[in-house]
């Protein structure tokens, strides 16, 4: 427990020092770090809710299916995608 807590430590100082945290006031570091937690959780909620979608779509694209090779599948897949 020790080891993960020394080891959570070093990785927040060496993010501290990457950014150049460490030389803000104490409320310019809790928005900064605001900032930056925002911005990751956005990043991933996008990535869970539309990417899946997206890679869903592509695969349609990429790979149609044998027993339906109509132009309207592109057709379907390509207005699939203006949507998303």
């Amino acid at each position: 427990m020790l080891n993960l807590k020394h080891l959570a430590s070093h990785a927040y100082r060496q993010y501290e020092l990457v950014t150049c945290v460490n030389m803000l006031e104490p409320w310019e570091k809790k928005l900064i770090n605001g900032f930056f937690l925002v911005m990751l959780f956005l990043v991933l909620f996008s990535s869970f809710m539309y990417l899946p979608n997206y890679m869903q779509t592509l695969m349609q694209f990429v790979t149609p299916p044998n027993w339906h090779n109509s132009p309207d599948s592109a057709a379907y897949v390509a207005q699939k995608m203006t949507r998303s």
